[in-house]
This record gives C-alpha cells, sequence and structure tokens, in this order.
C-alpha cells in the first residue's frame, strides 16, 4: 500500500468523501434540471408552434442558451454521481456497483447527445449564415427536426435511466453499507421513468403524470446519503 493513501479506500474515495459527492451531486441536479426544463427552455420552446419557437430563439435565444448549459451542468453532476456511487457501494458488490455505474454513464452520454440536437436547433435558428442558405420554412423545419430528435433521444435516455434505477435498487437491496429499504423508493423511481416513457408510445392517450411523483425516489436516496451515509466508515 501506498504511505499516502488512507487504509481501506484502496487510493480511491472514502465512504465519507463519496458520499458527500454523490449527495451533493444529486443536489445541484434537483435544481438544474427542472429550472432549465420548466423555466428556461420553456420560454422559447412552444410547443406546437415551430413557427413561434424560431422567433424566440431569434428575438432573445438567452434562456434557451442558459436552459442547456444547466443540463450540461446536469449531466456533468451525472458523471461524477456514478463515481462516487461505485466508490460509495463497491465495498461487497464490486461488479454490481460497476453495472450500475455503467448504466448511469451510458445514460448520461445519451442525453449529451439529445443536448447536442438541442444546440444545433439553437444554431440553425440565429445562425446569420444559415439565414442566407435557407428559406424561412426550410429553417423552421430543420430546427423542428432537431428539436425532436433531442427530444426522442432524452426519451431513450430517461428510459435507460429508469434501468439504471432498478439495477441499483437491486445493488442498495443487497449492500451492507445502507438500509435496505432505500431500495424501494429508488426502485420505484425506475419504475415510474420507465412507464412514463414507454407510456409514450404505447399508452399515448393515458395520463400518466401522476408518476413523475414516484420518479422523486432517488431524492430519498440523496437526503439519506447527505444526513447519514458520510457518516460510514470504511
Amino acid at each position: 500500500m501506498d504511505n499516502n493513501s488512507t487504509p481501506g479506500s484502496d487510493n480511491g474515495l472514502t465512504q465519507k468523501n463519496s458520499a458527500l459527492i454523490a449527495g451533493l451531486g444529486l443536489l445541484v441536479m434537483v435544481f438544474t434540471a427542472p429550472v432549465a426544463y420548466f423555466y428556461f427552455m420553456s420560454q422559447n420552446v412552444i410547443h406546437g408552434d415551430i413557427a413561434a419557437t424560431v422567433n424566440s430563439l431569434q428575438s432573445n435565444g438567452t434562456p434557451f442558451l442558459i436552459g442547456t448549459f444547466l443540463l450540461f451542468v446536469t449531466y456533468v453532476m451525472d458523471v461524477i454521481v456514478a463515481w462516487a456511487l461505485f466508490w460509495y457501494l463497491r465495498k461487497d458488490q464490486k461488479a454490481l456497483s460497476q453495472l450500475v455505474a455503467w448504466f448511469r454513464l451510458v445514460y448520461t452520454a445519451l442525453a449529451f447527445v439529445g443536448l447536442s440536437s438541442s444546440i444545433m436547433a439553437y444554431d440553425l435558428a440565429v445562425n446569420l449564415s444559415t439565414s442566407n442558405l435557407f428559406s424561412e420554412s426550410e429553417i423552421q423545419t430543420m430546427v423542428f427536426s432537431h428539436l425532436s430528435a433531442a427530444k426522442s433521444m432524452e426519451s431513450m435516455a430517461l428510459m435507460l435511466f429508469g434501468v439504471h434505477l432498478g439495477i441499483l435498487s437491486i445493488l442498495l437491496w443487497r449492500s451492507t453499507v445502507v438500509p435496505s429499504w432505500l431500495s424501494i423508493p429508488v426502485g420505484l423511481a425506475g419504475t415510474s421513468y420507465i412507464g412514463m416513457y414507454l407510456g409514450k408510445y404505447f399508452a399515448p392517450n393515458v395520463d400518466l403524470g401522476w408518476l413523475i411523483i414516484l420518479a422523486l425516489g432517488e431524492l430519498v436516496l440523496m437526503v439519506w446519503l447527505l444526513a447519514f451515509g458520510w457518516r460510514k466508515q470504511n
């Protein structure tokens, strides 16, 4: 063992540090994601009216840019949370902990692809050189295409995120470093994500908006990590 390493940490994070990093990362996402979607980006994206959306982006696209930046921060936090949770939960479930971390990283990669489509939509709407090459209707069509692609990729990513939470719930149930009851809200959250986004395709006329309440289950894990998890010792 290296003389500068912390006993029991395997040259990685301690239980205290990994719990704090994961908890604080989740806390940041609690604010950045909803503020990005429901406050900033909603100011420019007018559902069902692509012409108004393009005009809004062209007149003042700053809220949309702020929203995309906040989503970028959210996905960076996802990477950090995946890393911290791996170190926190790896003690007696290393293989399963690795699988959980990889699922979150793949979800994040898909989310970044969707975010890039949103940025391309903004660029098409406001780029002066684009307006010289294409007609207004062509620009609207391309912007609509990129925004639709962003939404589709977001749906696919969030379904995968639901699978990630489902596997995480199994890990929490089997782990000896957290109380097994934490697997229940996390598992319900995973089910809600899968249900909401599969419902868009298989039951489009059914209102599944109430499932968003169950999706908050990961916040229970966040509260536990910040209140109790960091007190654990390796």
